[in-house]
């Protein structure tokens, strides 16, 4: 953040308010670039997203010219649905490209990478009341082009149940608020954060200058936060806890399972030190040694507890954080000591070094980008009208460490001057980011999602095998 947090709300506010729904007027033509060289032909061509076919229905489209952009009829075949995607082609891109996409009055924005070249997902889905049959859609590109031929009409009927128990693990204090606050708030959820947040930037350091009570501090400070911001969603505490294993540690603690680790930046082996911060009997409040196999076992705990229909948590291909990771490979560890058979809704909080999702708050999100090959069985778009977002945005307030700490806040001054490694800067802060008009999952089956953790872990070890190989040399 470079200026106050009133002046941030109001930024996002007035962005949020901006692309809110219906009749907002649309905004000045911009040239849109030259069509790049065959020398792209690679990335043009790439898409990473192989869609199991049972589980979607797909329409060819044909996309024709219009002056600024193009436009294509909606299919009068088209049966029920909840998520619309469609693939279009890029053929290069200039900084902050984006397309508003419109039927009729109405109309939404979505952002794409700066330089964007080749297949990317544009979601319609924020447009459903008004898609009906035959319907004129036209897509107004500003600072891209966009490829006039045939695309891929990409559409998913999840029916999820949202009135079912949901359960949403999160690697961090704050991940389930970026995520799935949207999704989360109002229902009969449990938020279940893995690990205390007690590692990352030395944000109170004017205050407490030891790195070990440091830690501990900010450490219990955020399993504070984790277990009742959710609050602000009617989330009570009763339904939330921390688990209090140590930030940074999962994949040391996945590779030597029965080890106990110490916390980064002390000898403290107990999680029960941040377990305090519980109000609920999700997880015992007794001695707990801090490793694998006990993450695993606690995770057994909270299955059987919550009893889920619907299971949120981390996508490990896409989000490239590896406490993100493996908080997802200890859940589906510990499927094999439960007996449920719930719904997966994974999510992604890091991708593109934080960029995603790209352009103001309010905008609409699609898929982000990825490498390789990346199985989906279906993917679900959640609404979050204009007043979750603003629900959201202040839960994420909430959070001691998405904002500046007191000694940055204590010169009340509209030019703060911010430590060099302070990372909520406005290209990848979270206020940004998060509130938007809509929350994106990848949805899975029990087994769907098994694959996809093995996937990832397949990508995983064949990467250690490497790094082993090239330190041997």
């Amino acid at each position: 953040m470079r200026r106050n947090n009133a002046g941030l709300v109001i930024a996002i506010l007035v962005a949020t308010a901006r692309i809110s729904g219906a009749q907002a007027p649309s905004g000045p033509r911009v040239n849109v670039p030259p069509a790049v060289g065959a020398a792209t032909a690679a990335r043009y061509e790439s898409d990473p997203y192989e869609f199991a076919a049972a589980d979607s229905a797909t329409h060819v489209i044909e996309l024709s010219r219009v002056a600024d952009g193009v436009r294509f009829s909606w299919p009068r075949t088209i049966t029920q649905w909840d998520t619309a995607l469609l693939a279009v082609r890029s053929w290069g891109a200039e900084q902050d490209p984006y397309v508003e996409v419109s039927v009729g009055e109405f109309r939404i924005q979505q952002y794409l990478d700066t330089n964007a070249v080749g297949a990317r997902w544009l979601n319609l889905s924020g447009l459903r009341e008004q898609l009906a049959g035959g319907a004129e859609v036209i897509i107004r590109t500003h600072a891209v082009t966009l490829e006039a031929e045939a695309a891929t009409l990409r559409l998913f009927d999840n029916r999820l149940d949202l009135q079912q128990r949901i359960l949403v693990v999160a690697p961090h204090p704050d991940d389930a608020e970026v995520a799935a606050f949207g999704l989360y708030a109002d229902r009969q959820a449990s938020v279940v954060t893995v690990t205390a947040g007690n590692a990352g930037d030395m944000n109170y350091r004017a205050s407490v200058s030891d790195p070990a009570e440091h830690y501990a501090l900010k450490g219990y400070l955020r399993a504070v936060d984790s277990v009742t911001v959710p609050w602000q969603g009617n989330i009570p505490p009763e339904r939330t806890a921390n688990l209090g294993y140590f930030d940074g540690q999962l994949d040391a603690m996945y590779r030597a399972p029965r080890q106990t680790f110490p916390e980064v930046y002390s000898a403290n082996t107990d999680v029960a030190r941040y377990r305090r911060a519980n109000l609920s009997k999700l997880v015992s409040s007794a001695a707990r040694s801090n490793s694998w196999q006990h993450l695993v076992e606690d995770l057994v705990e909270v299955l059987r507890k919550v009893n889920p229909g619907i299971v949120v948590m981390p996508d490990p291909r896409l989000d490239a954080h590896p406490d993100h990771e493996f908080t997802s490979v200890a859940l589906v560890q510990a499927l094999g000591q439960w007996q449920g058979n719930p719904i997966f809704l994974l999510y992604t909080n890091h991708v593109d070094s934080d960029h995603y999702p790209y352009g103001p708050a309010g905008t609409v999100v699609s898929l982000p980008l990825g490498e390789g090959h990346i199985s989906v069985q279906k993917i679900y778009s959640h609404p979050t009208m204009q007043a979750l977002q603003i629900r959201k945005l202040f839960a994420l307030e909430s959070m001691h460490d998405l904002r500046l700490s007191p000694d940055e806040q204590i010169t009340c001054s509209a030019t703060i001057a911010h430590r060099p490694d302070y990372p909520r800067i406005s290209d990848v802060d979270y206020f940004r980011r998060a509130p938007r008009a809509n929350e994106l999952f990848f949805v899975f089956d029990k087994t769907g999602v098994r694959a996809a953790i093995q996937d990832f872990l397949a990508h995983y070890n064949a990467a250690q095998g490497t790094r082993s190989s090239q330190q041997a040399h």
